[in-house]
């Protein structure tokens, strides 16, 4: 793959959306649009930025911009919300939940391991721990902020707004899209496949399928759309832990997959060496490489 990675950035509804696309795919419109809508990687990263990843401390969120608050150019002042022209429709787009950074690690290693072209959309959510919980939940440990179970909100957000802008007039089929996520994120991936049509593949790694009662919603809820395939992983020696509640994961994992392959979605379940935070861009990376390649 030659040349540079064409980005986009946009904000909605204080969530931090990096879009990019391989160079030689994008469409002139696109290029376009690039020279005049760049958005301030200082405003994204300030003090908004108070949650925690959700294996360690979680301190709640801090107060964000309301949803209709949209942001404008650092460089030109111009309004952020008006439609921006959409790179070639042949190409898969892959929507992954980040808890920070902007997905370009894990794009970068998806192509180390031979991915096809894709168009990344990396979304940095409000509040990791609120916004991607189905429900509410308690925290892990004694002084934790409770989980505020936000999920159908963000999923809401997802289908309504972030997909059309970052798909613009070329709309994919749902087996153009995957859902991607690590941690609570392969959680909020699993979760929206019992509500939300929109998405055809599933890559949960390191998913955090320990949430309290998650393997007995989905064992009693049908799929929205069936998958054309779901991955999921786990780390080794994640379920080591003092935590009560994290001590679940390996056994909620295996219902999961168990629950996917007994409906007939093709399923695969890779486990890797070490703990929840060993390598998560490349447990991530794998799970995209994976399901593209189904």
């Amino acid at each position: 793959m030659g040349g540079k990675d064409i980005i986009r950035e946009f904000d909605v509804c204080s969530n931090h959306v990096t879009v990019r696309v391989p160079a030689h795919c994008a469409g002139e419109g696109l290029l376009d649009s690039e020279r005049n809508v760049r958005y301030s990687q200082q405003q994204a990263s300030n003090s908004w930025n108070q949650h925690a990843d959700d294996n360690g401390r979680n301190e709640g969120c801090a107060q964000k911009p309301s949803c209709g608050q949209e942001r404008t150019d650092a460089r030109s002042g111009q309004h952020t919300d008006r439609a921006n022209p959409s790179p070639s429709d042949s190409l898969p787009v892959v929507y992954l939940h980040v808890h920070d950074g902007d997905g370009s690690e894990v794009l970068r290693l998806c192509r180390e391991l031979g991915c096809r072209d894709f168009i990344l959309a990396a979304i940095r959510p409000r509040c990791w721990n609120d916004d991607l919980t189905p429900w509410e939940g308690p925290g892990l440990f004694a002084d934790d902020a409770p989980f505020a179970g936000k999920a159908a909100e963000q999923l809401r957000l997802l289908e309504s707004q972030i997909i059309p802008r970052v798909e613009g007039g070329a709309p994919r089929k749902p087996e153009q899209r995957v859902l991607a996520g690590y941690s609570l994120a392969g959680l909020f991936a699993t979760w929206a496949t019992f509500n939300s049509a929109a998405f055809g593949r599933v890559a949960s790694a390191s998913g955090s399928l320990w949430y309290p009662d998650f393997t007995g919603y989905a064992a009693a809820n049908k799929f929205a759309r069936e998958p054309a395939c779901a991955y999921f992983s786990l780390g080794s020696k994640e379920a080591r832990t003092p935590s009560r509640l994290l001590r679940n994961v390996a056994q909620g994992t295996r219902d999961v997959v168990d629950l996917f392959e007994a409906r007939g979605v093709p399923t695969v379940f890779e486990q890797n060496p070490g703990n929840h935070f060993k390598e998560p861009a490349l447990r991530m990376a794998k799970g995209i490489a994976w399901a593209l390649g189904r």
